[in-house]
């Protein structure tokens, strides 16, 4: 991570300055040798990419390197370079940054080792890199990185080896790891995914992904983002990026390392950054727009999908057209698996399609060609699947087409007049058709070069196998829901803090958060609040049936483990025994606590419990639970989360989201609950720990009773800190 705050940094890294960073084409390196596998790879990736105007070798020893003549320093340069790329380890990088400052090198990427990821030593090296880079006003990447690929320049200063030159295409990719940037790159190429940059950030001194995330969201001719993170490290900036993102029509896929404790702690390692629990990463990437995937190899397919088509589907509801029963079967069950549709087709298709099918033919969606159908001549150089797919994308009731095409020749054959045409007429189909239409090879095996400029001449991106294909068709419509519900709803706006709570450290007694509730609208169940036994008899028979007896103490958290709860109390001799109990129990098992006395309320009965709870995550600050509450929350652990703030159609999404929604929608007879009046009041309460600010700990109201058009807390647990220095926190602007 960056050691400089974004202020400080912003006039280093602003798109404008990364715009002339990745377009360097005078590019000086320095501290090569022949000998080095890093400069070696680097040469390999500058001559294959072939856009760089000007190389200069810079080194004090060495009169020439791989063919060309050196210079001894950066300050002997006839004119600046456009960048230096540093291969000298750490104990000469800041020496050669200002030497580069010295001949107006703007721009440096750093490859060596030893900073921020190695300890206190070097973090502090590493901080002390990033403040001569602002006073000599030299934008970096790196420390350790490999650099980056700008494939459109034809600039590839990239310290690993490469065998062909870069593909152009509407992805950009921003990675925070090195290998996975160099592996997943190869993957990308293998597969015909062109890009406009891809970048490893390394320790990010001064350059972070989201500066580069920033950059590509304002590049023309990126039309998706594939971003790799081991950390979330400016959440508040990713949630902003992230609607920016749906307004620009620019989807983000991310993968985000560290989903269990032994890979969060890797991250972490890594990093050096703080873990974020996993669900909370999910849920801040959903309110952003974000698409998370689960492995690399989808990530460069979704993003390569949503960045190569433009035209989306409406709907979920997918046409299959293939020639494989076999494969048939997979992509049904895997249809299922991403939550896509497979409606059976229109009687007018089916009986278009049973003209080129033999009276066997089973005709179903998803349809297999047959044996038989490829065996038919054809009036055109096309194969069964194509013809069939050309019917079956007219039918109404299908929102997008799907088909996995048979293995395309490896090489141009030695008469390519049937592939040639075929993909020709393939492609004319596609761009023709009323729907989208999406291709996926049968396995995720190379696509040759051949096949690769045959696809890309007719219009056409063909997505690497099928399993790999459905999981990012199911990525592509969740992101197109989460874009039109982010969007519709506009931002959410943030509530400052309120300096009229009271000054409490640590946990507040009962009566102390009930009070903050009722100040933010939030019903709450009466309650009267005694000291006595007589006090007691007479608040319950004032509320008029049994009633709830709790303990009221700021020392005491849980109260029924200390038999400071007794329920269901009723009548004037019940109340003052269980008065008398409580005060027992309690005093004996906590002697110290100070008691404000005991909160007599009316049993409530029947209705559903929800739990809703607001926690301060390290990363993106205020994060609000919902689910079912009451023993229903440990033991089914049914709960969705979202970082704070939301509004109420967001926290509708919460609950029906929950697997448990059924009990809420009134299962076996019982009255369906007032959503609407739910997701109110829990926006109530989740503004009531926002008036918190930074001294909340945890808010959590359980169970909140709901009971059809009725809601009201029961119970409510408030813990807060001291005063907290100021610090940047995760508060989105949307939800």
């Amino acid at each position: 991570m960056s050691s400089l705050d974004y202020q400080d940094r912003r006039r280093l890294v602003t798109p404008e300055r990364l715009h002339r960073f990745f377009g360097s084409r005078r590019i000086a390196v320095v501290g090569a040798s022949d000998s080095s596998s890093w400069a070696v790879n680097l040469m390999g990736s500058l001559r294959h990419a072939g856009g760089h105007k000007e190389l200069t070798f810079v080194h004090p020893k060495h009169n020439e390197l791989f063919g060309q003549p050196t210079i001894p320093n950066l300050r002997d340069l006839d004119e600046p370079a456009d960048m230096a790329f540093i291969l000298v380890g750490p104990t000469r990088v800041e020496e050669i940054l200002e030497d580069a400052a010295a001949a107006g090198v703007k721009n440096a990427v750093i490859l060596a080792a030893g900073y921020g990821e190695t300890g206190d030593d070097g973090r502090a090296r590493q901080h002390g890199l990033a403040q001569l880079a602002l006073g000599l006003d030299i934008t970096i990447m790196g420390p350790n990185t490999i650099g980056f690929i700008n494939a459109p320049a034809g600039v590839a200063p990239w310290a690993v080896a490469t065998n062909r030159a870069p593909l152009r295409g509407p992805v950009g990719a921003v990675f925070e790891s090195g290998s996975m940037a160099r592996a997943t790159h190869e993957f990308a190429q293998a597969h015909g995914v062109g890009s406009t940059l891809w970048a490893s950030v390394g320790n990010s001194a001064v350059m972070t992904s989201l500066d580069i995330l920033e950059y590509l969201l304002e590049d023309e001719a990126t039309k998706s983002v594939a971003l790799f993170l081991e950390s979330v490290r400016e959440p508040e900036r990713l949630m902003e990026l992230g609607r920016k993102s749906l307004e620009l029509d620019k989807p983000i896929v991310a993968f985000k390392a560290g989903r269990s404790e032994e890979g969060k702690r890797s991250a972490s390692a890594h990093t050096g950054a703080v873990a974020t629990d996993d669900a909370v990463v999910d849920a801040a990437f959903r309110q952003a727009g974000i698409v998370r995937v689960e492995s690399i190899e989808e990530l460069v397919s979704t993003a390569a999908l949503l960045g190569y088509h433009g035209r989306r589907p409406t709907g979920r509801r997918m046409g299959v057209v293939t020639s494989s029963g076999g494969g048939c079967n997979i992509i049904a069950d895997l249809a299922v698996a991403n939550g896509l549709e497979l409606p059976p087709w229109d009687e007018k298709t089916v009986a278009n399609l049973s003209e080129h099918l033999p009276p066997f033919a089973s005709i179903l969606n998803p349809l297999d060609t047959t044996g038989y159908g490829h065996a038919r001549a054809r009036p055109r150089p096309t194969k069964a699947e194509d013809d069939l797919m050309e019917i079956a994308v007219q039918d109404p009731g299908i929102d997008f087409m799907f088909t996995m095409m048979t293995p395309l020749p490896a090489t141009r054959p030695d008469d390519p007049t049937f592939i040639e045409s075929r993909l020709e007429i393939l492609g004319d189909i596609v761009k023709n058709s009323p729907v989208p239409v999406f291709l996926s090879s049968n396995t995720c095996l190379d696509v040759p070069e051949y096949p690769q400029r045959l696809l890309a001449s007719s219009g056409l991106f063909l997505m690497p196998g099928g399993d790999l294909a459905m999981s990012s068709l199911g990525s592509m419509m969740r992101w197109i829901d989460q874009r039109d519900r982010i969007l519709a709803r506009g931002k959410t706006a943030v509530r400052a803090g309120d300096d009229s709570a009271p000054a409490i450290e640590g946990a507040w007694a009962e009566d102390e958060g009930r009070a903050l509730l009722a100040s933010n609208g939030v019903p709450m169940v009466p309650a009267e609040l005694v000291t006595t036994a007589d006090d007691a008899a007479a608040a319950a028979l004032r509320f008029d049936g049994a009633a709830a007896m709790k303990i009221c103490s700021r020392a005491i958290t849980h109260k029924s483990d200390v038999g400071g709860v007794v329920l269901g109390v009723d009548g004037s001799e019940a109340v003052h025994a269980a008065y008398e109990r409580i005060s027992t129990a309690v005093r004996r098992k906590v002697p110290d606590a100070d008691l404000r006395g005991v909160l007599v309320s009316p049993m409530r009965t029947g209705g559903q419990e929800l739990l809703v709870g607001i926690t301060m995550d390290p990363t993106f600050g205020p994060v609000l639970a919902v689910g079912l509450g009451g023993i229903w929350v440990e033991i089914l652990r049914d709960v969705s989360l979202r970082v704070l703030p939301v509004d109420a159609a967001t926290v509708k999404d919460m609950l029906l989201e929950l697997t448990a929604v059924s009990l809420l929608q009134g299962a076996r007879g019982a009255t369906p609950a007032d959503v609407d009046a739910v997701s109110d009041v829990i926006v109530q309460i989740a503004q009531a720990a926002l008036a918190l600010g930074d001294r909340l700990e945890t808010l959590e109201v359980n169970p909140l009773r709901v009971d059809g058009s009725v809601v009201e807390g029961l119970d409510v647990l408030v813990v807060t800190v001291g005063d907290k220095p100021a610090e940047q926190t995760g508060v989105p602007t949307d939800a």
